[in-house]
């Protein structure tokens, strides 16, 4: 099973968002675009935690957006509605999700069952008065079809929200995944061995009770609560190290840290105790299956990243988001490259904001090969995940350029960080595979690649026609050089030709130091410049090093970002 397809109107700043899911969804996007009101939209379907009164709203829930414009509006005066619904698909080999969601099949075929959560008026048989609303959850297209709490229940939902106090909630019973855990083992242990621990610690108790100190402050309680009240309405009370049963003493169980030393949870990191938060609920939840309480889990994790160290936030998601069993369906919303570097990049998705409302867009609808999902994979990791995180990406050949554009932007007057510009490396030419990514994301590029002889031409041709647009590349963001980046840049103006000079001397030895005196002060050819830059340590170390200097750009980097400045 899979939640497959969300869609939701007029719910916050989500006006009308209809967004299609992988089996493990990434939400990133930036502050205020929509991320926490989307799982909440979420909850309000399926989260069985979430009382009736919980899913009753308020005018503040509804999209501003309705508004006329007059200071008075109410949208539930109005008669507005909220709507939410959860398309769930993958579950037709399961017998008992089958009767469970029969009620809310929309097709039968190939199943498809559809949950729609309502925030609408109510029919209270007259005009007069003031406007009633209630929240319905329904199956399928018939809204008289209420879906019950026991069937929201058998679809589990499990929600950790961003501030969520892991010790205080381990300290629990009610609220612990521990207690899941215990009760199971509970159950299945036999009543002999229940009554050797009754009689183990019976004998326990006593011997502590049998020291003359705790003899003499048990003593001293009855006697003060005997004065304090008297014989009639005196407690009877007793010492003792915990209780006698073996169920209550299992259900008292509490979890420790460090091994033998038996530390309490809140000398540990918050870190660690979202780990082992996260831990026990998993187990929890596996055992809630194994007995058949609950046939799918959805768990809905806000902005895990809080206190993890990047390494454990790695180590975590990944296992979450890629190893996941059949029977859970995950969904997280960050804001942590490292968490978006070890997810799939087909569950990643962006949320913006566009004129007031949210706006989605999923990477799977990216057109790319098996091979290039792959390729984008370990791009993704290796970056950990910069591109999914810009405004706009200036897609470049490799680090050279990474390292030089910046500075060539700010002699422009242009900061990148203002402007939200990214520049990725895709170490290499094959940029189509990034451009693709980046359209499915919605993400504003551009890409600024070598003329190489005329195989720059071929390639900004090519995606071109990749984008399945027309007309001059650079019309669709696409830039080329003249021959490679550095030499486009050193014939950029004959301000820049000394300050490459100079870092070649600093960089190489006396033989680098003849070629460039022979070359007269005037710009090389770019074979002679590309074989000189080789000798001192190679493009990443000349563009390091070179950039310390003020630069004017060469044309088509000023183009490029001018034209993503613009977008």
């Amino acid at each position: 099973m899979r939640i497959d397809r969300l869609r939701v109107n007029n719910f916050r700043n989500l006006a009308d968002l209809d967004l299609r899911l992988e089996p493990s969804a990434v939400i990133v996007g930036e502050n205020r675009s929509g991320k926490s009101n989307l799982v909440h939209a979420l909850r309000l379907v399926l989260d069985p935690a979430l009382s009736k009164f919980d899913r009753y709203l308020g005018r503040s829930d509804f999209w501003d957006g309705l508004s006329d414009g007059s200071d008075d509006w109410d949208p539930m005066a109005s008669g507005e509605v909220i709507e939410i619904s959860v398309e769930i698909v993958d579950f037709e080999d399961d017998a008992k999700l089958m009767v469970a969601l029969s009620d809310a099949l929309v097709q039968e075929s190939e199943a498809r069952a559809r949950l729609t959560y309502r925030f609408a008026p109510m029919d209270t048989g007259t005009d007069t008065g003031p406007v009633k609303y209630r929240p319905t959850i329904f199956g399928g297209d018939n809204e008289d079809q209420l879906i019950s709490s026991d069937l929201r229940g058998y679809l589990y939902m499990a929600f950790l929200h961003a501030l969520r106090d892991a010790e205080t909630d381990l300290a629990s019973w009610h609220r612990s995944p521990l207690r899941t855990l215990l009760e199971a083992a509970a159950k299945s242990i036999e009543e002999s061995d229940l009554g050797v621990v009754r009689e183990a610690m019976k004998e326990a108790n006593a011997k502590i009770n049998d020291l003359s100190e705790i003899k003499n402050v048990g003593a001293d309680i009855a006697a003060r609560v005997l004065e304090i009240v008297g014989d009639n309405q005196a407690l009877e009370t007793e010492l003792a190290v915990a209780p006698d049963d073996p169920l209550r003493l299992i259900r008292n169980m509490k979890l420790y840290v460090d091994g033998s030393a038996h530390r309490h949870l809140g000398s540990t990191s918050l870190g660690t105790l979202n780990v082992l938060y996260l831990a026990l609920l998993e187990l929890g939840l596996e055992q809630r299956l194994r007995d058949a309480d609950i046939a799918h889990v959805v768990m809905a994790i806000e902005e895990p990243e809080a206190h993890l160290h990047p390494h454990m936030q790695r180590l975590v998601f990944k296992r979450l988001l890629t190893e996941a069993p059949q029977t859970r369906t995950a969904l997280v919303t960050t804001q942590s490259p490292h968490i978006a570097s070890v997810a799939s990049p087909r569950s990643l998705v962006l949320l913006r904001t566009v004129n007031g409302q949210t706006a989605a867009a999923a990477a799977h609808q990216a057109d790319l090969s098996p091979q290039e999902w792959d390729d984008l994979a370990r791009y993704l990791d290796a970056t950990r995940a910069e591109l999914v995180f810009a405004r706009r990406v200036l897609l470049v050949e490799g680090y050279a350029e990474q390292v030089l554009v910046p500075q060539l932007a700010r002699s422009c007057g242009m900061d990148l960080d203002k402007l939200g510009i990214t520049v990725c490396s895709v170490s290499g030419t094959h940029f189509g595979t990034y451009v693709a990514f980046c359209e499915a994301l919605e993400i504003p590029w551009a890409v600024l690649t070598d003329g190489d002889g005329g195989a720059g031409a071929n390639r900004a041709a090519n995606l071109v026609q990749r984008i399945r647009k027309s007309g001059p590349p650079a019309d669709h963001g696409i830039f080329v050089g003249g021959t490679t980046f550095e030499h486009d840049v050193v014939l950029a103006d004959s301000a820049n030709v000394g300050p490459f000079f100079d870092t070649l001397r600093e960089l190489g030895s006396a033989s680098v130091a003849d070629a460039i005196n022979g070359w007269g002060g005037s710009a090389p050819s770019c074979d002679e410049l590309i074989s000189v830059i080789g000798k001192v340590g190679g493009k990443g170390r000349f563009a390091q090093r070179v950039a310390l200097h003020k630069l004017v750009p060469a044309a088509h980097v000023r183009d490029a970002l001018e034209y993503l400045a613009a977008q």
